[in-house]
């Protein structure tokens, strides 16, 4: 199919109703390149052309830009902000932190016992826990720790999912077939031991744990598909691996960096029934405080060690950082956690996602446009119909930014990632209208 492209008199008209909506952002952005790469923005999720928006102040579900925009949050910090921004609950839980412990605090403290307590409450499959500072520490340490409890060295990863940006995951991960196109700086060699495969073929599963017998450590996967469902996988599969990595004596790995408390309390593998031998946790499990977290089999974790050679468990690896179980994290964990038990965020997100993905689609019916959107769970997935090979990629990214751009014109904008939503909990029906209007708005650009 052909890939819509705005004229170039349409494209200026865009811009410039972004720039007449937004001129103080554009003054804070034309400040911050002058310091912060890329272009100005701290985080690469976060940039629109031709410039991000400011947020002056954020509460719940919205989002205040500094010119005094009101956005409907669909972006919630890349599902992070999972029950709202300055959710009551987990203020109060870092207060009291703060008053007891300071800013950081590099010593035990029961609240990364009761943290993980928690953690093990909803995934059976964690016997154990190392807690390190992100979701991309998690991927790149699980990796780790199964060549070390293995002693082999080889990764398999499908096509499409994102791990984060490590030098151990991020090959072929931002889109399929994109390879090595976003990982300049990684030499080519870090790449020898991935093993890179089409999901939803447990065939070809099998022909590379045969073809490299007693060298695969693991095979890693989102359990709900690439980019958490954007290409979901087929019933079953997940299932399919579990059955054959434990045939062939390999460790099996759920990245629950974006689906862990959201899909449900135990994530993927609680909506699956499969259970994986390690699991990855980041996003929310914090509270909004950066932190990520490696678990599983107590066997496999056993070889993170301590620096004592008359420990328990004295080596082979010993994962480090200043920052892990920060105390505020641990805290504004536990009140997350806590208030997912007692409220109905997760069915609440899941049904306004259901309700996202109807109208989108109604709309594109209604302008007759080739665009459709799915949700799975609480994320909404919203894109061009069709197949597009590599060649394609930078048109269907510039339809993409459009689209986002021209949801920031709505009234109020929504502000959304590339090509999908992260759905809080807090999300209302009269937020799912005002956005579809966004939606209509931004759609019609291209009519």
């Amino acid at each position: 199919m052909s890939i819509p492209k705005l004229s170039d008199e349409k494209y200026r008209e865009v811009v410039a109703a972004y720039e007449k909506k937004t001129p103080k952002s554009k003054l804070l952005n034309l400040e911050s390149r002058k310091y912060i790469v890329p272009m100005g923005a701290p985080a690469y999720m976060i940039w629109h052309r031709p410039y991000p928006l400011f947020i002056d102040n954020a509460k719940g579900s919205k989002l205040y830009d500094v010119d005094g925009n009101e956005y409907i949050d669909m972006f919630i910090d890349q599902g992070i902000s999972y029950i709202g921004h300055k959710a009551p609950a987990i203020r109060k839980a870092i207060d009291k932190a703060l008053d007891k412990y300071g800013f950081h605090l590099e010593m035990c403290a029961e609240l990364a016992t009761k943290w993980a307590q928690k953690v093990m409450q909803h995934y059976p499959s964690i016997k154990k826990i190392k807690i390190v500072n992100s979701g991309n520490e998690a991927t790149e340490l699980v990796c780790q720790i199964a060549r070390a409890f293995t002693g082999k060295t080889k990764i398999i990863k499908f096509a499409g999912h994102h791990h984060g940006w490590n030098g151990v995951l991020s090959y072929d991960a931002l889109a399929a077939g994109s390879g090595t196109l976003f990982t300049l700086g990684i030499p080519n060699n870090h790449w020898d031991n991935l093993i890179n495969l089409p999901p939803n073929d447990i065939g070809i599963v099998e022909k590379a744990l045969i073809d490299n017998r007693d060298q695969v450590a693991a095979v890693v996967l989102e359990p709900l598909g690439a980019s958490t469902g954007g290409k979901p996988l087929i019933e079953g599969f997940q299932k399919q691996l579990r059955e054959l990595t434990t045939k062939y004596n390999v460790l099996l790995v759920f990245d629950e960096v974006a689906t862990g408390f959201r899909v449900a309390i135990g994530g993927a593998q609680q909506v699956l029934g499969v259970t994986p031998d390690l699991t990855c946790l980041g996003k929310p499990a914090g509270g909004g405080i950066p932190m990520g977290a490696v678990g599983g089999r107590e066997d496999v974790m056993s070889v993170v060690g301590a620096l004592d050679p008359k420990a328990e468990h004295f080596g082979p690896l010993f994962p480090m950082g200043s920052f892990c179980a920060h105390p505020l994290a641990m805290a504004a964990g536990i009140a997350f956690i806590e208030e997912l038990e007692k409220g109905d965020y997760i069915q609440n997100s899941i049904d306004r996602a259901s309700d996202l993905a109807k109208g989108i689609n109604e709309i594109t019916a209604r302008l007759k446009m080739d665009v459709s959107a799915h949700a799975i769970y609480s994320i909404v997935h919203f894109g061009l119909n069709g197949k597009f090979d590599m060649s394609q990629v930078i048109e269907v990214f510039e339809f993409d930014l459009m689209i986002r751009l021209g949801l920031l014109l709505g009234n109020p904008g929504v502000v959304v990632l590339p090509g999908h939503v992260y759905m809080s909990g807090v999300m209302t029906e009269k937020d799912i209208q005002k956005s579809l209007a966004a939606f209509e708005t931004a759609f019609k650009i291209y009519k």
